[in-house]
């Protein structure tokens, strides 16, 4: 089992990581003579829930509730969150009760935005399932739910007591969900750990197989990124901003397709080849580095396409209504070389459309 600590203004917690740990991670610390409210995901294999619970009750928790959601971006809002608050009311759960949430990174948003809500705030863990909340949704304490078609508009900064990756829960993947992990994995190479990002490339077909050793290793030193940038910049007033690396592009393109024609991974992926483009123009990013990064997305069958022709325009004033703008302009994370980015404002729409151009192609 392999720990990492995350130190935030706001709380430390520990990470841990291993295989099996829903049914032998050692809860008695925190689950003891406390109500447990779990939040799951109907996808979750039944075999892991009954793991979890099995584990749960030999802590000796005052009682277990359980709720599974439908987790999906059109379920992520305060209509179907206000559902669960009202099964909370009825099931009479306090203040003092834990939240344990255990699914992908939507879960873990709606268990995270509950925790920080519910009687102004309730202590909560999470279980992260996919490879994408594993390696990014699960850490730093971002919480939210979507709001009229954006992505986590409303939200808060509320870190968990504690995070728990189970890597055997990857078995049961869809390989389009192991993808969307990889391209977050792929992402922290690429902002931070050039070296990183070297060592993805020899070892791509067996983090595509999901070997244990090599997929494990992805997962800690992603955290390991991911929490060192947390631990400086908890509510992204500077640093932590460029974990948003082809986030910008990426939100505008789910919008475009109504959330539902690419999974987060697709549009993120594409994302990042267009913040590569855009990164040529303005941080002399070279046509190597690009190349490399889109040479790797393919190897590991990552979609570089769009499924359905975008207007550049359109895009443009969807990312206008995006967080990341700063009075009016469009704020994009770019890369000068792979291991080093940058916060960088574009004003000039020009420019943004023929990076749009430039960048995908449609089939």
């Amino acid at each position: 089992m392999k720990k990492i600590a995350v130190k935030t203004t706001s709380k430390n917690y520990e990470i841990f990581i291993g295989e099996g740990l829903s049914r032998k991670f050692d809860f008695d610390p925190i689950a003891h003579k406390r109500e447990i409210f779990l939040i799951i995901d109907k996808n979750v294999p039944e075999k892991t829930i009954e793991d979890l619970k099995k584990n749960l009750k030999s802590s000796f928790p005052k009682r277990i509730v359980e709720k599974k959601i439908f987790a999906s971006e059109k379920n992520k809002n305060l209509t179907y969150v206000s559902k669960i608050y009202d099964f909370m009311l009825n099931k009479k759960l306090g203040r003092d009760c834990l939240v344990i949430g255990l699914g992908g990174g939507i879960t873990c948003d709606v268990a995270g935005f509950i925790s920080a809500t519910y009687l102004r705030g309730v202590e909560f863990l999470l279980l992260p399932t996919t490879l994408l909340a594993q390696v990014d949704a699960s850490i730093g304490g971002k919480t939210g739910v979507n709001h009229k078609g954006f992505k986590n508009m409303i939200g808060a900064f509320y870190q968990p007591s504690l995070v728990i990756v189970d890597s055997s829960t990857l078995k049961s993947l869809p390989k389009k969900e192991v993808l969307c992990g990889l391209v977050e994995v792929i992402k922290h190479g690429i902002i931070l750990d050039n070296k990183f990002f070297s060592w993805i490339e020899k070892n791509a077909i067996n983090l595509k197989k999901l070997k244990i050793s090599s997929i494990e290793y992805a997962i800690k030193k992603s955290i390991e990124i991911k929490a060192k940038v947390v631990s400086e910049d908890e509510k992204e007033k500077g640093l932590r901003a460029i974990l948003n690396f082809g986030h910008t592009f990426g939100h505008a393109i789910e919008t475009a397709g109504e959330n539902k024609l690419y999974t987060h991974g697709e549009a993120v992926a594409l994302g990042m080849l267009a913040a590569s483009n855009l990164s040529e123009n303005i941080s002399d990013l070279s046509n190597l580095e690009i190349a490399r990064i889109k040479n790797l997305l393919v190897k590991l069958g990552i979609r570089t396409s769009l499924k359905k022709k975008i207007d550049a325009n359109s895009l443009i004033k969807l990312m206008e209504s995006d967080k990341k703008k700063d009075k009016g302009i469009i704020n994009f994370i770019t890369i000068e070389k792979i291991g080093r980015a940058k916060i960088q404002k574009v004003k000039d729409k020009k420019l943004i459309s023929k990076v749009i151009n430039k960048t995908f192609s449609y089939s």
